[in-house]
């Protein structure tokens, strides 16, 4: 099914919810009791829960097809399930293919490269072993850095897009709300009970609108943005490394020209400088 259609379902589900069922008092009441604790009563709005996130959601749909909001969430794994990039892994392995290269024929090295299961690290070597040139080793790997953080800004921008609606329906919701509470006649039986069930709406899905578009679709953006950078500065890393190799540089010299890609700890070990002995100076 097209996901367009299914974000206009969703969006009409959400729609029914909230002007619907959100402005039934006692519905509300009834779903409150049962799902929300008592100290938290007077931040929880069910219907306006389901509408905000309902709605974000149906925009995303409209906006995006299935196969790109798949791979946001798979970014998402990346980065928080696999977080860290350890540079020093793979510059203790370009230097051992240094040492390798250095005492055997670069074509040897076929059978070692296979076994690396980073994939941009052994496509170069593999495309040193069937004889690439320097030059174009580095052409195709750049273009694939470029093409590979291309689609990467894809999934940053679908939770940029997501933070950007959250507001919006928080504030759409708060509209309703408002419409609500004014076109609401006083009734001496009801009291001021259905005024204030229509005013608790209002405020509470700007809330909600708020917190997704800050504490969750903002940080995923800015954390997948980070990664995406940081995996770019390993592959520049990789680049420069195979084309030392392919230089016959001395591995100690590889290790101590890519060490300056490794991210250094901000918190020193030892102090800069160490307080000198006077004992038995004259």
């Amino acid at each position: 099914m097209n996901s367009t259609f299914i974000g206009y379902i969703l969006f009409g589900i959400g729609a029914y919810i909230l002007l619907i069922i959100g402005q039934d008092t006692a519905t509300v009441e009834a779903l409150q009791k049962g799902y929300v604790p008592e100290s938290m009563i007077n931040y929880i709005h069910i219907p306006g829960i389901i509408f905000v996130v309902l709605g974000v959601s149906s925009s995303m749909l409209i906006s995006y097809n299935f196969r790109e909001l798949i791979g946001a969430a798979r970014a998402l794994y990346f980065v928080y399930i696999k977080n860290k990039i350890n540079f020093s892994i793979y510059l203790d392995a370009i230097k051992d293919i240094a040492q390798y290269s250095n005492t055997h024929d670069i074509e040897s090295l076929e059978e070692y490269a296979n076994q690396i299961k980073y994939p941009f690290l052994r496509d170069g070597v593999l495309m040193l072993v069937n004889g690439y040139k320097k030059e174009e080793v580095k052409e195709i790997l750049v273009s694939r850095i470029e093409n590979e953080a291309q689609r990467e800004l894809t999934d940053v921008n679908i939770f940029k897009a997501a933070a950007r609606y959250s507001p919006g329906y928080g504030m759409l919701g708060t509209t309703v709300g408002l419409i609500q509470m004014f076109s609401t006649k006083i009734d001496a039986a009801a009291g001021f009970g259905p005024i204030l069930q229509a005013l608790a709406v209002a405020f509470t899905t700007t809330l909600y609108g708020l917190l997704l578009s800050n504490f969750i679709f903002a940080p995923f953006a800015d954390k997948i943005e980070k990664r995406t950078d940081e995996e770019a500065l390993l592959k520049t890393m990789i680049i420069e490394g195979l084309c030392l190799i392919v230089d016959k540089k001395h591995p100690i010299f590889i290790q101590d020209k890519l060490g300056s890609y490794v991210p250094q700890s901000r918190a020193l070990a030892v102090p800069a400088v160490t307080q000198l002995s006077t004992e038995g100076g004259g």
